[in-house]
Parts: structure tokens; sequence; C-alpha cells
């Protein structure tokens, strides 16, 4: 299930007198979105939950530099009853501190290298493209530098001992100036995998059109891709390609193009269309997002 493009966080109105019982300098909020779509592959269609979450999340301010925070956020399926077969399951839990210093945080969150090289041309609500393999969440312990005149880096450990599979560690570096935004990710996955480098830049040619072109590598794959965004007004155009070549079989092509509409602030509907995987099957979209 792919995660939503436009992040939403907004506190509900229903927990005004719990965020009013926090102690002094703390936040407490419940958010979470309900998502559907109307998928078709192939001529294989189906209604389904699109990555629906329930999350709690807050911070403390410990002093006038420092400021504890966490999360706590459930995806479940919005599409069916409560029977056996649709349990919450975890998305994101993590606690951290942030300050001058900048940012550590520990639990399990998205991968910094998926955040900084992949979604840049997996934009889609729905769609999914391939990706080169990645340290899966979970047991991890990550920081996040601040900007040191546009440059940045993450570094994250996974530690994995206790499955007897050794620590997994992912770096990126970030330099940003004006409108041009580059990147540099690596991730060794675990011991008996294979490790994964990836580039991406960024150029924002107007404040409504961007662009975006990412290259990832590893022993078994290569992937180069391609994508922009425009924003006129009501919603978004956006539209992706790469090529994935992987050893020992024939090159294939993924594609794909979307729309959203917004019908407020915290609630659009979105269309897409596209051909994925080796198998280069046709995936369309329509879908409703609404967010609390």
């Amino acid at each position: 299930m792919k995660k939503s493009i436009i992040a939403l966080a907004v506190s509900s109105a229903a927990l005004t007198s719990v965020s009013a019982m926090a102690a002094e300098g703390s936040t407490f909020d419940v958010y979470g979105n309900i998502q559907y779509a109307i998928t078709d592959t192939e001529g294989a269609g189906d209604f389904e939950d699109n990555g629906s979450t329930l999350g709690v999340q807050g911070d403390t301010k410990i002093n006038d530099d420092l400021t504890a925070f966490f999360k706590y956020e459930l995806e479940f399926d919005a599409d069916e009853d409560g029977d056996d077969d649709n349990e919450a399951k975890l998305d994101q839990a993590f606690v951290g501190l942030q300050g001058n210093f900048g940012k550590v945080k520990v639990g399990s969150f998205d991968s910094i290298y998926g955040d900084a090289i992949q979604d840049s041309v997996d934009q889609f609500d729905y769609i999914g493209f391939a990706g080169s393999s990645t340290t899966e969440e979970g047991d991890t312990i990550a920081y996040f530098s601040p900007s040191f005149n546009g440059f940045e880096f993450q570094v994250s450990s996974q530690v994995n001992t206790a499955e007897g599979e050794g620590n997994a560690t992912t770096a990126v570096a970030k330099y940003s100036v004006d409108a041009l935004t580059i990147a540099a990710g690596y991730d060794s996955l675990s011991d008996d995998a294979e490790e994964t480098v990836g580039f991406s830049v960024g150029y924002q040619v107007t404040p409504a059109l961007s662009v975006s072109a990412k290259v990832e590598s590893n022993d078994d794959q290569d992937i180069t891709g391609l994508s922009t965004r425009y924003g006129y007004g009501a919603g978004d155009l956006y539209a992706s390609a790469q090529v994935v070549s992987e050893d020992g079989t024939d090159d294939y092509n993924e594609y794909a193009a979307g729309v959203s509409y917004s019908l407020a602030a915290n609630m659009y509907v979105f269309g897409e269309l596209g051909q994925t995987g080796s198998a280069e099957d046709t995936t369309s979209a329509v879908g409703v997002y609404y967010g609390f």
C-alpha cells in the first residue's frame, strides 16, 4: 500500500480535553487518514484500502535547546469488517530528541535511503515502481544533522544481532542550493545481501513545476528513472518513468501518470494509470484520501 504524497497530521477536535491535560510544555495529538482505491490490473478489478492509518504523536520541551518527541502509528484495512484477518499492523513507532545538534530517533520508521532516493521517482498514491532492495524497517537508530550551508547528512543503523544477520547501516548525504537538491544514498543491507547505492537530483523549475531523476545500483539490478510534478492550483499532475535492468533477464520499462484534485484542505481524489513490473502489467486506479 502506498503512503500518501500529501502528509496531513491535524489534531482531532474530540481530543481537545486530552491535549489540555498534557503536561506544560508538551503536546499530544491524534491523527490519521482513510484511503480507498478502485483498481484494475490486466482486467482484475478490486475495491481496496489504500493505506489507512491511525496514530498518536507528541513532543515535550525539555529546555530551550532540547525537545523530546514520539510517534505511534498503526495501519489497518478500512474496507473490511473486524474479522481475524483484519488486524491493525504497526506502521511507525519511535521516540527521539531534537535540538541544535540535529535529531536522533529510535524505533521503526521509513528508510532514510528510500525517502532521499526512491521517493523522488516513486511518487504515486497507489501505483508502485520497482526499487533496489533496502533494509527492512524496525530496530533502528538514526541521526539527522542540521543544515550546514545547504549540506546535511543522515545515518541509521539497524541492529539484527538477535536474528544472526549482523547490523545494517544506511547513510544519506544531501546538498541544496537555491532550486537544486542533490542526494547520495547507501544501504549496506544485512550481512547476506548485496549493498545498494543511489543518487538523485531534483530541480524546482518554477514554484509549481518540479523535475527529478534517480539512479540506483547493486550487484543484481540497475534502475534509472525520471519524474515531474506540476501543481495546477486545485491539485497536481504527475508522471514518472524508469528503466530496470536485472542480471540474467531482459530490461523492462515502468511508466505511470496521475492527477489529483483537492476537495478540501484535508481531502482529495486521484486517478492513476501506468505499466509496472517485469511482466509490464497495465494498472489503473481511482481513489480518495481523507485526513484528520
